[in-house]
């Protein structure tokens, strides 16, 4: 097999793997969304992370059918169930918004370096025009990522003011 075939089939994994990932997000944030209504700031940027995680999803799909490769359908299932389990863990936890926030914080270092190394398998593989799609997928986690981390104190603070009520 040469360099450039086994850079793409990496590259067409790395894709597929990335649309799991996506897919397994979007569960978690549909499960956890109703929890967090009593946080409106972070419940209206986890709708807004729900809507990009469908977005990336969708450009996963686009670039999957470009060089003729579909997403894997096991993989959807698979990460689609643990989702479904991951948004239950916390339910009912009296601290279930800190413990998903710092899921989610972690879960976003994931996905950003997930999507630098899709960039770089993608040059390897000779696919330079998805850099930027695969750079816009990765601006919109790494915005997400950074309000999680500068709006914990507030979301902190939120909770203690709700379990002094």
């Amino acid at each position: 097999m040469s360099n450039a075939k086994r850079a793409m089939d990496t590259y067409l994994n790395g894709l597929r793997n990335q649309h799991a990932v996506e897919t397994q997000a979007i569960g978690t944030i549909q499960n956890e969304l109703p929890r967090m209504e009593a946080y409106p700031d972070l419940h209206t940027k986890m709708k807004i992370d729900h809507e990009r995680s469908v977005t990336q999803a969708a450009r996963l799909d686009d670039l999957l059918e470009k060089p003729g490769s579909k997403k894997s359908l096991l993989k959807e299932a698979v990460t689609g169930a643990v989702a479904t389990v991951a948004g239950f863990t916390h339910a009912g936890a009296g601290d279930e918004v800190l413990k998903n926030v710092l899921a989610a914080i972690g879960f976003k270092a994931y996905e950003i370096s997930s999507y630098k190394v899709l960039i770089v398998l993608a040059e390897a593989a000779g696919a330079d025009d998805d850099r930027s799609t695969l750079e816009q997928s990765m601006k919109d986690e790494q915005e997400m990522g950074d309000w999680l981390g500068s709006n914990l104190p507030n979301i902190v603070h939120a909770y203690l003011e709700r379990k002094s009520v």
